[in-house]
């Protein structure tokens, strides 16, 4: 296979994670009763399209750390067309171990969407999401491989231990 339709390939795998990953809702599990209860307000605004009052429900128990509430306000950002206002939440949910938001962020340095291309990071942030077995973390994380060095991959793997 030449390595310009592997490329291709890879590209139309990451463009259909990315979509998949923005439809995604979160679970309200493992939260008090106020913030499930403001988790619900907010989801109840993002669904109707109001998505500053679901800001505004989320971003208080995302600075407080949530990570649920932090990758849901980048949700609310992105889709309210403000996505550089999404990269830091997302980058928080993923800190904290979320895999969606792994995987997503993954995607958008391997697109380059809304933060510089970076294959290295992107891969760092698709392993740490493979090793807790997430099969669509695994399927882009072998189309961003296909792109790299091997020197690039172990690069990556190391800074994914620090992420």
């Amino acid at each position: 296979m030449s390595s310009g339709l592997h490329r291709r390939r890879a590209g139309g795998a990451l463009a259909v994670a990315a979509g998949l990953l923005l439809s995604l809702s979160l679970a309200l599990v493992h939260v008090s009763a106020p913030a499930r209860a403001d988790m619900q307000a907010g989801w109840q605004a993002y669904t109707a399209g109001d998505y500053e009052t679901a800001i505004d429900e989320w971003r208080p128990l995302a600075e407080a750390g949530n990570f649920q509430a932090a990758y849901a306000l980048g949700m609310a950002y992105q889709i309210k067309g403000e996505p550089s206002q999404a990269v830091p939440w997302y980058e928080q949910a993923a800190s904290a171990g979320l895999t969606e938001a792994q995987i997503l962020l993954g995607t958008m340095y391997a697109r380059g969407s809304e933060v510089p291309r970076d294959l290295v990071r992107a891969y760092a942030w698709l392993y740490k999401a493979a090793e807790k077995q997430s099969p669509n973390a695994q399927l882009i994380l072998e189309s961003v491989a296909a792109l790299m060095t091997a020197e690039e991959i172990e690069e990556a793997k190391a800074l994914s231990a620090t992420l």
